[in-house]
């Protein structure tokens, strides 16, 4: 089959490299030990004795104390990385130019030169030292799912932007102790207890995929869905209405139970919703085990939608798209230079879409607000300048230039850009909708989903990191034409390699809708004269159910 290509760049985005996964730690230990023996016997390289500690001593100081001893080195020098970007935000953050005091000695205590050989990569003279001890402090004052943050409130961090990696060692089991400030607790997707301080990890990609809240005092919840537990941890900035706090949590509930019946229940026995609630900004950010989310906004029994909410919707269909099924660039991670690849449009407006979908689906939000969400969707698809200048394809490919990337000179953006969550989510609603149609009912996008899952998760491992391979655009077509039982390579050829607008009016009538263009505002109106077999397809599409 032929490639699919961007008719406007002609650039080639099937890729070959293919990619993995490793079980939980907690639950399949001997399983892992004994793929890392066989990773390390095939490459020749004994893996290292890595421990991690991090301290807090003053908050008000903004200053993160990190250690990192490594044992059993061999050779004249160690090599040492800090991310250059962090997974989930694709723009070059450069997190290196906050580390300070860095410092290294053997295991004697005895200082050791080093130099850096670029920004974010620092080479320690071992001068035969079998033991390395690092120590450097990381100034953190952003709270968000990239950066971190150390204040009198608490500390919260993402560890692409405190923890060095030795180059070459990402492979091997690492260890990290905290140390809280008298009466904090620390919290995250590995926690098991409230006094935990000492955390295991695979490999250093899950310690840096496990964001981490130590705070005075946090609202913890839980409840179990499909045999797996689940907890909201919530750090709410004032105290929080008790009953809007328990509708929170009700809320959280649907929406998993909804997501986990698009593609099934995830690989783990617990999943964390890791929330700073009425702090300044806005974020979301997924994990394998867990997802970040900030909201500036406040809890009240008034709210229609609690603060929170419908990020959790989006985040938490990130633990399949994305984390599990994924874009090849995305696992395991080059984390020296930032990441260009053209499946965003997939692995977040996928997302988008089923994270809007799963509020009015899970019954956390009427019909009427659904239609009004979809609606704006479509608008936005159709009216968006940017939209005609760059594919899907391109969207998602220029995500470093735009996802939270500094701007060091006035761009044209709002003419030139069209962001891919908005994009991807208006193909995959055509999608959803197109299938629907032409199968009364029978066939959705969660079919396509769960067609790509098989063709990726359920192959081979290619590498420690996870289990299968990572997707290129070509799966995502070839399980899109499985499920139609068409050959859509040319759909996507025009919709997401080129940017003809979706006919959203005629799909729409096939499912007894009319797109009613108004303003700044549509509407979908329900059409009083539906026929029965429209009317199935408009439940369905509205419900999230078939048949």
């Amino acid at each position: 089959m032929r490639p699919l290509r961007d008719r406007r760049s002609g650039r080639s985005c099937v890729r070959d490299l293919l990619l993995p996964e490793s079980p939980h730690v907690s639950s399949l230990a001997l399983c892992l030990s004994l793929s890392l023996a066989l990773a390390h016997a095939g490459a020749a390289v004994p893996p290292l004795r890595i421990a991690y500690r991090v301290a807090m001593p003053d908050p008000a100081s903004h200053l993160y104390e990190v250690d990192l001893d490594v044992d059993g080195v061999r050779g004249a020098t160690l090599p040492l990385q800090l991310p250059v970007w962090s997974p989930g935000r694709y723009a070059r953050m450069d997190f290196a130019r906050n580390v300070q005091e860095f410092r290294a000695t053997n295991g004697a205590g005895q200082p050791l030169h080093w130099n850096k050989s670029d920004g974010s990569r620092w080479v320690v003279q071992t001068a035969g030292a079998r033991t390395v001890r690092l120590r450097y402090r990381v100034f953190a004052n952003q709270l968000s799912g990239t950066f971190s943050v150390l204040d009198s409130a608490h500390a919260n961090w993402n560890g692409a932007s405190l923890f060095m990696y030795v180059e070459g060692h990402k492979p091997d089991p690492v260890t990290l102790d905290v140390q809280p400030p008298s009466g904090w607790q620390i919290v995250n997707g590995d926690t098991r207890n409230a006094n935990q301080t000492h955390f295991r990890f695979e490999n250093y990609d899950r310690l840096i995929d496990t964001p981490t809240e130590v705070a005075p005092g946090v609202l913890l919840d839980s409840f179990v869905v499909d045999g797996k537990r689940y907890r909201t941890i919530v750090h709410h900035n004032g105290p929080a209405p008790a009953a809007a706090r328990q509708r929170f949590v009700r809320d959280v509930e649907k929406i998993v139970r909804y997501e986990n019946s698009v593609f099934g229940a995830p690989p783990l026995e617990q999943y964390t919703f890791l929330f700073n609630i009425g702090y300044p900004g806005g974020d979301g950010m997924e994990h394998l085990y867990s997802t970040q989310i900030v909201s500036s906004g406040t809890w009240a029994d008034s709210a229609t939608l609690l603060p929170g909410t419908s990020a959790a919707a989006h985040e938490y269909f990130h633990v399949w798209n994305v984390k599990r099924v994924r874009p090849v660039a995305l696992g395991p991670f080059d984390y020296t230079r930032e990441q260009f690849q053209p499946s965003l449009w997939v692995a977040e407006g996928w997302t988008q879409y089923y994270g809007m979908a799963a509020l009015g689906r899970g019954g956390v939000a009427d019909r009427a607000a659904f239609y009004a969400a979809m609606a704006g969707l479509i608008r936005m698809n159709l009216t968006a300048p940017g939209r005609k200048e760059v594919s899907a394809r391109m969207a998602s490919f220029h995500a470093p230039f735009w996802d939270g990337a500094a701007q060091p000179q006035p761009n044209n953006g709002s003419q030139t850009f069209f962001t891919y969550y908005a994009k991807g989510a208006g193909l995959a609603l055509y999608l959803d909708l197109y299938l629907r149609a032409k199968s009364g009912n029978q066939r959705t996008l969660d079919d396509v989903f769960n067609a790509l899952k098989r063709r990726t998760w359920n192959a081979p491992n290619a590498s420690y990191y996870l289990q299968g391979r990572g997707y290129t655009e070509r799966d995502v077509e070839l399980a899109a034409s499985e499920i139609a039982g068409e050959d859509l390579h040319p759909w996507f050829e025009r919709h997401v390699g080129d940017t003809e607008d979706p006919d959203y009016d005629t799909l729409l009538a096939r499912a007894g809708l009319r797109l009613v263009r108004g303003g700044d505002v549509w509407r979908l109106e329900e059409l009083p004269d539906a026929t029965p077999a429209q009317r199935v397809v408009r439940e369905g599409w509205a419900t999230g159910r078939r048949g």
